[in-house]
């Protein structure tokens, strides 16, 4: 097993949460409902918290270090995870994205993806940071929430 720098980590978060935002925003921008608008423009917001946070992280855990049970097969799953699964970096699907529910189950489905990724990250990290980790993971749990009760009011 490799050297692992834990910085990488949380950068890959930070990513997650950069890609969230622009989604949402632009998302927002072009849909016309106006609780869908609001609901994207506040998770907007709370990205942009979360990726403060996971960058105040990676600054204070910067350090390399050599995880007990970190397999460089793990790190390389997580960074594929990252890239190809949460709100990835082709945001070519976005413009495509116009109508209410199908911009609700996609965000569902993302916020769902972040919440397993920050789980997976929680196993690499000093217990002493899972409080800010879960933090984070429980309000990704609300935003799935969120999401799904608003998806089914305008199902009704």
């Amino acid at each position: 097993m490799g050297i692992f720098n834990v910085k990488d980590v949380f950068e890959f978060a930070v990513k997650i949460e950069e890609r969230g935002e622009k989604f949402y925003r632009e998302t927002a921008n072009r849909l016309n409902s106006p609780e869908v608008t609001r609901l994207f423009n506040k998770l907007a917001d709370d990205e942009v918290q979360h990726r403060l946070t996971f960058a105040k992280m990676a600054q204070k855990l910067g350090k390399s270090i050599e995880p007990k049970n970190l397999q460089d097969e793990f790190y390389a799953y997580l960074e594929a995870y990252t890239q190809n699964l949460i709100f990835n970096d082709s945001s070519a699907e976005f413009p495509k994205i116009k109508d209410a529910r199908i911009a609700l189950t996609f965000a569902i489905d993302k916020e769902l993806d972040s919440v397993l990724y920050y789980t997976e990250i929680k196993n690499m990290i000093p217990v002493s940071e899972h409080s800010s980790v879960d933090e984070i993971i429980n309000e990704e749990r609300r935003h799935v929430v969120n999401l799904s009760m608003l998806r089914k009011a305008l199902s009704d």
